[in-house]
């Protein structure tokens, strides 16, 4: 996959208070011995007394690097908070190396993961055109049996890839304004309506002071200074920190979490840039939506209120969150795939009996 030469990507390792989860990512690395690492950790929380013996844990699992490594590290010794601290630290580390692979220790990739999104680093690493370069596909599989990439306008910070150019392109692109005027700041040119509605809400949040969270303020950035991503056809890593003691991803239940990772597929060094998949880009945030359903049923009874009435007074936001069931035949489709897959959640089966009947009243009605 590197064409036979070693493994030279820098890895950006971002931990916290979780000694266990970033032990087990150093075992996959351990996997592929990446030469150096540059380790980002905040200082433990004044209001959590566990922090101080859990962070010093989890920065001392370092030390267990059995390989020939250099290993940089930015340890904060107060708490910045999640936001601050990764931007600040992803800051440091694309001044000290023009690329490198960043992985939270909560992102569990398959070993391929690493050689692949180097290889697209090196295709698309001088690409102005290209932004971050993405492990986590949301959909399991997608595209051909011989396909090496996917390009699409959002991508996913699960397990992903940089150069410090785009880096720092993306993080220059000023979001102020007006919150009304979100929509019509969001360019519509070639974008579904449905990721134009999703960037829209996102950007009026961020304008009026009501989001913090810093990958969906990059990935805000990242759409908006117009760069694609890089994602991969098959999906190669997995959130293991879903649930009650993450940061914002605390809704157990989500089955997005529960994609297992698998091989890259081959690298075809001297294959041309494939064109935005605008078919990939709406799935993969229809079920992005539809993982984040907390009440399936309720959903859709407010999504056939709104399907007969569409006038009924829902505001923007929620509209949004309820697409996937008033385009219930598409969600349909890509819930089978994801089942075909293997994936299976009680809330995953919960949807497709949802939306199977929402599906079938349509077409009853049509």
């Amino acid at each position: 996959m590197t064409h036979g030469r070693p493994f030279d990507t820098p890895v950006v390792v971002i931990l916290f208070n979780r000694p266990d989860r970033i032990r087990e990512l150093l075992e996959v690395l351990r996997k592929i011995r990446p030469p150096r690492i540059l380790a980002i950790a905040d200082g433990p929380r004044v209001t959590h007394p566990a922090d101080i013996q859990r962070c010093r844990e989890s920065r001392a699992a370092l030390d267990g690097i059995d390989w020939p490594c250099m290993i940089e590290r930015e340890f904060s010794e107060t708490n910045l908070g999640c936001d601050r601290r990764i931007v600040s630290g992803l800051d440091w580390a694309f001044a000290r190396t023009d690329r490198a692979i960043v992985l939270e220790d909560d992102i569990l990739p398959h070993p391929t993961f690493l050689p692949w999104a180097e290889a697209m680093l090196e295709r698309f690493g001088d690409d102005p055109t290209v932004g971050i370069v993405c492990g986590r596909n949301p959909l399991g599989t997608w595209g051909g049996l011989d396909q090496d990439h996917i390009r699409a306008r959002n991508g996913s910070i699960w397990g992903w890839a940089c150069t410090s150019r785009a880096w720092r392109h993306i993080q220059s692109r000023d979001l102020s304004g007006d919150p009304e005027n979100s929509a019509a700041d969001i360019a519509r040119d070639g974008l579904d309506q449905l990721l134009h509605a999703h960037q829209s809400i996102a950007l009026r949040m961020f304008r009026r002071g009501e989001l913090a969270a810093w990958d969906v303020i990059f990935s805000l950035r990242d759409s908006m200074v117009g760069l694609y991503s890089i994602t991969s056809p098959v999906n190669l890593t997995r959130n293991t920190g879903i649930g009650p003691d993450a940061t914002r991803t605390l809704f157990a239940d989500d089955f997005n979490a529960l994609l297992q990772p698998a091989e890259a597929r081959p690298v075809r060094p001297y294959s041309d840039a494939l064109p935005p998949d605008l078919g990939f880009e709406r799935a993969s945030l229809l079920v992005q939506l539809l993982g984040r359903c907390r009440n399936p049923v309720m959903a859709a009874r407010l999504a056939c209120l709104a399907h007969s009435n569409p006038a009924v007074p829902i505001d923007a936001a929620t509209r949004h969150h309820l697409a996937p069931l008033l385009h219930a035949e598409e969600s349909l489709r890509l819930l089978e795939h994801l089942a075909s897959q293997g994936l299976s959640s009680p809330l995953l089966n919960q949807l497709l009996e949802v939306v199977r009947g929402l599906s079938l009243r349509r077409v009853e009605a049509s």
